[in-house]
């Protein structure tokens, strides 16, 4: 069993008072098992602070994280914040680390570390944690499938990409212990009584539009071309674009099934000057592609039913959500709207974090009993612990 609780600041100035205040909430004397371990996820903006960096030195344990756009825990929500989640237990045990910095090749920097995680634990661990750096030539499934590959296909991972609220992303980090990490991979590995529950909320199926068509030709996320024609002529062809300008990509998820059936979606940054997308993620030749179109209240209702949901079957564990950050976008001016919402439907009946997420990594368990670990985009992610 995995007791959560969690403290939440916007102090970003004062470090000392920032800790003091974290400490407070978090109260551990007596609250502490014999296992535990810290998720961390602040604004940007705290790298330049030393909130994060005095906050892990006065903790026994170890903390993983990365940087979102903005942060939510049990009604407190800001997106100048910084949240630590608390997961402790005596009967699950924790294993943390992260990689060596990340440049054009992520195989021996994933490698060595997913050998000094995973190889230090007792058994196979139950859940796989990632926090991956967001790095505009090296997509964020690429990671995933790399882990995909060191566990066999046989472990389930639930995470996020580190994200923020810059224009060019410039400034995303993963954490680990206070430290903040451009491109390094930050893993955390559960083991022990752990029974997982994993809810989605996607693109609902009548917001995706009845044309389909096939990726002829990617190059990792840019989308080439679809039935052999550069990607902007075929949203043209489709009147989702006009004259080389793709208006509303914020609300237009790309929906892919590819060949084990299992589907991704994918958001898209821009088009290039030569007609091509940018996708935040990789998408394979051959896949069926659909296009979607959704709204704020698409959003604001799938939330809501995966968190109602998710309370039902969860029998009163404590959640950890991450959402697509193009899901914010698709919200408007009304930025703080899914938050509200998750408020709303949790209020104070479980423990949880709500994070806004660069990807979310979610397993899909084929029908021949392997795990696929996937980075979705438009998606509201829930691992019930």
């Amino acid at each position: 069993m995995i007791r959560m609780f969690t403290a939440f600041t916007e102090e970003i100035d004062d470090a000392e008072t920032a800790v003091t205040e974290i400490l407070n909430q978090l109260d551990m004397d007596g609250r502490l098992c014999s296992n535990s371990v810290g998720i961390l996820h602040c604004s940007c903006d705290f790298d330049e602070s030393d909130v994060a960096r005095e906050l892990c030195g006065r903790l026994p344990f170890d903390v993983v994280g990365c940087t979102s756009l903005s942060v939510q825990a049990q009604g407190v929500k800001s997106q100048l914040a910084l949240t630590i989640t608390v997961l402790t237990s005596d009967d699950v045990k924790f294993f943390s680390g992260v990689s060596s910095p990340v440049s054009d090749d992520l195989n021996e920097p994933v490698t060595e570390l997913y050998g000094r995680v995973i190889g230090s634990m007792p058994e196979k661990p139950a859940l796989i944690m990632p926090f991956i750096p967001f790095m505009m030539n090296i997509g964020g499934d690429e990671f995933i499938e790399k882990i995909n590959e060191l566990s066999g296909r046989q472990i389930p991972a639930f995470g996020t990409v580190s994200i923020s609220g810059e224009e060019d992303f410039s400034r995303t980090y993963t954490i680990y212990n206070g430290e903040f990490y451009p491109t390094s991979l930050v893993l955390l590995g559960l083991a022990g009584d752990v029974n997982p529950m994993f809810f989605s909320a996607t693109v609902p199926e009548d917001k995706i539009l009845k044309q389909k068509a096939i990726v002829t030709e990617v190059d990792k996320n840019i989308l080439k071309t679809v039935n052999y024609m550069p990607a902007v002529s075929y949203l043209e062809s489709i009147g989702l674009a006009k004259d080389g300008s793709v208006a509303g990509l914020e609300s237009m998820p790309f929906v892919v099934k590819i060949n084990d059936g299992s589907v991704l979606t994918r958001a898209s940054i821009s088009p290039t000057p030569n007609g091509e997308m940018i996708l935040c993620g990789s998408i394979p030749v051959d896949a069926t592609l659909a296009v979607a179109t959704m709204g704020p209240e698409d959003v604001i209702t799938s939330t809501a039913e995966k968190v109602r949901e998710a309370i039902v079957h969860g029998g009163g564990r404590s959640m950890i959500i991450y959402s697509c950050v193009a899901r914010s976008w698709m919200l408007g001016t009304k930025v703080m709207a899914e938050h509200d919402k998750v408020d709303e439907c949790i209020g104070d009946t479980v423990a949880y974090h709500f994070v806004y997420s660069g990807g979310e990594i979610f397993p899909a368990f084929l029908e021949d009993g392997s795990i696929s670990n996937q980075l979705q985009n438009d998606s509201m992610i829930i691992c019930v612990l």
